[in-house]
Formats: structure tokens, C-alpha cells, sequence
């Protein structure tokens, strides 16, 4: 049976019942052969349905309100292993906005330095902005970038305040191309362009563990997936007495004054995550359905980047955002 077809509706799971389980990443995947000229049946031509689903429909071309140049696909997916480090990553439209026309607000940006240093940045642009996945890019942009060129190696404090005050300063920057201004306007970054953002330094340890320096401003997150859980590390919704989790988001250009940090040592058989809240809201506590596929698909494997991006863009009633998700495992030095 296949891995996640307890996750599908039932005609899915019943067509996916004879499916052999996918392969670890040690053993790839047999190619699907063509016979007689068909095209074969493959899983992925329907989402994985995680309890209720959302509607079936054909994606809206981006609206003309939104900037066309340059172009902005609807899905992001990457992954590669590289020294001590194995990636997967994928950012992709929520159903809200495919059926509405709006682009992806989310991005992503990771880059990384002789093996041994992955920077990574997820960003997601705030609903109410409405050049706000212009922000998100250049948020993560600047961000990767930025740790590449200035952050120390090893166990060093980040200076994150720097940081995050010239991401900042690259979004009112950006006012000047998206609304042709002769010069920046930070008041109409902060209507404008606003994103949340989360970044992170990860440097390869001798033991074979990473070492990850991690800060965030608004609501995007991190996680460690370790022992079956999912460990939060920083980011996430904040919760009121009540314990009700508030919609409202901080985010850049406008830098706190003090920076949400966390430190994290992903050990071999750990994984670390970081991503907006259109995987964070649905995940929860990691203890229901999408905990559970989330913990299938990663969890002592590497899933293949199409498989990455397939079970991202599940199907689950009410969660109809934008997602992002960076997975990274340590990764055994040769």
C-alpha cells in the first residue's frame, strides 16, 4: 500500500491500494515504463486529501493588478544534497489564491558555501499588502545572501538586528521600481510590501551533526522533526490567554526590537524545517493527520522533489494558503 494513501479520499486509497511502498532515498525509484503508447497512472495527478477537501478546480491565471515581470510561477521545487547537507524545498499556491488569481506570496532562498554552510530564508508576503510577494522575494534574497557574505561561522552570535533592518531597507528600496517613486517611501513599503521572515545559518559540525542559528520577524517558522515529533523552535501563531491564535502579523519593513532567535543542533536521523504558516497552521502540534504524513514522508527517508511537492499541496478543508517548506537533513560526510 502505498505510503500516504490513508490520507486520500476513499476511491484514492483503494486505487493506490496495490502500490509498493515509495523507496528510501539509499534506493531510487523504478521508472514508470510506457507500454503501448499510454501514458501511465501515477498518484500525483490527485492531491492527497487530509481529512476534508477542497474543491477540485483548474488554477486562475495572476490577475493584471498584480506585476506580471518578472514572471512568478505558482510552484517552486528544489532540492539537492551537497557536502554535509541534503535539501528539499518547495513553495507553491494555496487554493485561495489559485481560484482568486492572486500570486504566490511566499518565496524561498538558500545558498550555500563549500559544503559545509547552508543559509536559508522563507519568507511569506502578508494577505492584505498587495505587492506583498514582490517583499517576500526580496526578503529572502537579501536575507541568504546577507548570511552568505557577513554571518560567522560556528557558534558566533548573528548580528540579526543588522539583518533584518537592511532586508528591511531593500523592501523600501523596492518602492522605487514597483511604483516607479524617484526615490524610496517607507510608508508605502509598510502598505505595500509587507512579509514576514525566517531565516537560518546552518554549519556542519565534525560529529556529524549541524549546528542552526535561527531568527525570525512575524509568523513564519521552525521546526526540528526529531524522534517522531515536531519540536517548535521559533516563529508560529501567537496564542492569547484564551489560548486563541491571533491572525494578526508582524513583519518588515518594520523590525522589532528585539528579534525572535533560537539555536538548534540537527543530529543524523533529525530534520530541520522552516516555513510559513501555510504549513505551520495546518501542522498544529504535529499530532493529527498532517503530522502524520509529514512525519511518513521524512522521517528516516528523503522523498524525491516531485514526491516532496506533491504531499506539500495536499488538500485539507479551510487551509487554502500559500505554502513554503525547506526540509534539511544532516548528511554523512564521505
Amino acid at each position: 500500500m502505498s505510503l500516504f494513501s490513508k490520507f486520500r479520499g476513499p476511491d484514492d486509497a483503494a486505487a493506490g491500494a496495490a502500490a509498493d511502498p515509495p523507496p528510501t532515498a539509499a534506493q531510487p525509484a523504478e521508472p514508470i515504463a510506457l507500454e503501448s503508447n499510454s501514458y501511465p497512472v501515477w498518484p500525483s495527478d490527485r492531491p492527497i486529501v487530509v481529512g476534508r477537501p477542497t474543491p477540485v478546480f483548474e488554477p486562475v491565471a495572476v490577475g493584471d493588478e498584480f506585476r506580471r515581470v518578472p514572471y512568478r510561477p505558482d510552484t517552486v521545487l528544489d532540492g539537492w544534497s551537497t557536502g554535509a547537507f541534503t535539501v528539499r524545498a518547495a513553495s507553491m499556491r494555496g487554493h485561495l489564491h489559485r481560484h482568486n488569481g492572486a500570486p504566490r506570496q511566499d518565496d524561498l532562498a538558500i545558498t550555500h558555501a563549500l559544503g559545509h554552510r547552508l543559509n536559508v530564508a522563507v519568507a511569506d508576503g502578508v494577505s492584505g499588502a498587495a505587492q506583498s510577494h514582490v517583499g517576500a522575494t526580496t526578503a529572502v534574497r537579501y536575507a541568504s545572501q546577507w548570511l552568505a557574505d557577513s554571518a560567522p561561522a560556528g557558534d558566533s552570535d548573528i548580528e540579526w538586528h543588522t539583518l533584518f533592518q537592511y532586508a528591511a531597507w531593500a523592501l523600501i528600496e523596492q518602492t522605487v521600481t514597483v511604483l516607479g517613486l524617484p526615490e524610496a517611501d517607507a510608508g508605502l513599503a509598510d502598505q505595500l510590501l509587507v512579509t514576514t521572515l525566517v531565516v537560518g545559518a546552518c554549519d556542519a559540525l565534525a560529529d556529524g551533526t549541524v549546528s542552526a542559528r535561527l531568527a525570525a520577524v512575524g509568523d513564519s517558522a521552525a521546526w526540528l522533526l526529531s524522534g517522531g515529533q515536531f519540536i517548535p523552535l521559533l516563529g508560529g501563531k501567537s496564542a492569547s490567554a484564551a489560548g486563541l491564535s491571533s491572525s494578526a502579523v508582524d513583519g518588515l519593513p518594520r523590525v522589532p526590537a528585539e528579534i525572535a532567535t533560537a539555536r538548534a543542533i540537527v543530529r543524523p536521523g533529525d530534520v530541520l524545517l522552516m516555513g510559513t504558516d501555510g504549513f505551520g497552521d495546518p501542522l498544529g502540534g504535529g499530532d493529527g493527520q498532517v503530522g502524520d504524513l509529514f512525519r511518513g514522508l521524512l522521517a528516516g527517508r528523503v522523498p524525491s522533489l516531485v514526491e516532496f511537492g506533491h504531499a506539500l499541496d495536499f488538500s485539507r478543508e479551510t487551509f487554502d494558503d500559500d505554502r513554503t517548506l525547506v526540509a534539511i537533513w544532516p548528511r554523512p560526510q564521505q
